[in-house]
């Protein structure tokens, strides 16, 4: 269970990381010059895309972070004890699971209304200041749920060293 779990969740992690990492170094830039007339319907489509495979892929990460925990030894007891939280290893994970909590809020604010916005603004008028405004939130948004991500990924790193 220990294995299965902490391979399922690691494998959702790196598709959630990695698509963020594709998005600002390859996605971004590639829509600057050479598919600049397309930016709109391509953000819209990938972005729509890689949001709905997010919001489906969160819950497990919930799933598989728990079983995570209890195949490695700690009991539901454990869990829900204040000492298991003042310990080390508790303060780290809830270090964690208070970033992860915040990545939900960024995630859920870009992706269903900062991102569909600047989609939506981009089809009606692509050079109003009000779509650069909502572009620039939106790509805030993105930025801030990558440190966000990678902080986690710190986090997950102590617990396990």
């Amino acid at each position: 269970m220990y294995f299965w779990s902490v391979f399922v969740h690691i494998t959702i992690v790196c598709f959630w990381i990695g698509g963020i990492i594709f998005t600002a170094a390859v996605l971004v830039p590639a829509t600057r010059k050479k598919l600049a007339t397309q930016r709109g319907l391509l953000f819209t489509e990938l972005g729509t895309r890689f949001s709905r495979l997010s919001w489906l892929l969160f819950p497990i990460l919930i799933i598989t972070g728990i079983t995570a925990l209890l195949g490695r030894g700690f009991s539901v007891q454990d869990l829900i004890s204040v000492t298991f939280w003042q310990s080390e290893y508790g303060s780290t994970l809830f270090s964690k699971l208070i970033a992860f909590s915040l990545m939900l809020i960024v995630a859920a604010i870009h992706d269903f209304w900062l991102g569909p916005k600047a989609a939506d603004l981009m089809k009606k008028d692509p050079n109003s200041e009000t779509t650069y405004r909502y572009r620039k939130a939106s790509s805030w948004g993105g930025r801030i749920n990558l440190i966000l991500g990678l902080i986690i990924l710190y986090f997950a790193v102590s617990l396990v060293r």
